[in-house]
């Protein structure tokens, strides 16, 4: 499996991958979950799907989309501070340059090869991925909007408990919780050693300026 951080740098060469990852998205959430979300043309797409959002992308070697999740900064708005802001209760939404959410997580792969902690090779390579992808670039803490269980299996697939979560409540026919993780060297190279995957795991890290791309 490769994983590839997209931008709107690169954006350009990898057009095949994120219009694969669209329609895997409309796919999931669409077609199988009925979540109301915004598609067109077999794509689902949102506003913030934007210039300085990031993608981690896992595709096989014919580049099938396997996987993928969506980083965006905390400095501008983001789904949590937004559309699920009253998960926050009376508590701020952090906002942060060393501080990223985390959303969109999806992973359909053809066949599932069982890793570590239960889950598959396509999530701890994300799990990795997006671990590497917050050392290399200063984030300190992923934020995400969680069911419970995906809350469970992400505490289990890290070995580490949320720094904090807020508590469950309903979202329409769904209960989900916010909750933020911590990132450092370390977790890194324990996820490395866990999952058994490469260094590093994106293939393209450097190709990002930062400030370019806000």
């Amino acid at each position: 499996m490769m994983i590839d951080l997209i931008t709107s740098q690169n954006a350009s060469h990898y057009g095949h991958l994120l219009r694969e990852m669209f329609r895997l998205r409309h796919r999931i959430f669409k077609e199988q979950l009925g979540w109301s979300v915004e598609c067109n043309n077999g794509e689902e797409r949102d506003q913030f799907d934007r210039p300085d959002t990031a993608y981690l992308i896992v595709s096989d070697e014919t580049q099938n989309v396997i996987g993928a999740w969506r980083l965006l900064p905390t400095t501008r708005p983001y789904m949590a501070s937004t559309v699920f802001r009253a998960l926050f209760g009376d508590v701020e939404p952090p906002q942060a340059e060393s501080i990223w959410e985390c959303s969109r997580f999806v992973v359909n792969p053809p066949e599932r090869h069982v890793s570590v902690s239960g889950i598959d090779e396509a999530t701890a390579s994300l799990l990795v991925g997006i671990t590497e992808f917050a050392v290399s670039y200063n984030v300190r803490e992923i934020i995400s909007v969680e069911t419970p269980a995906v809350a469970r299996l992400h505490a289990r697939a890290r070995g580490r408990a949320p720094v904090w979560r807020s508590s469950v409540q309903s979202l329409g026919e769904t209960r989900a919780l916010v909750a933020r993780y911590d990132i450092d060297g370390g977790l890194l190279q324990s996820l490395r050693e866990k999952y058994r995957t490469q260094a590093p795991i994106i293939r393209q890290m450097a190709l990002w300026d930062q400030s370019v791309a806000a």
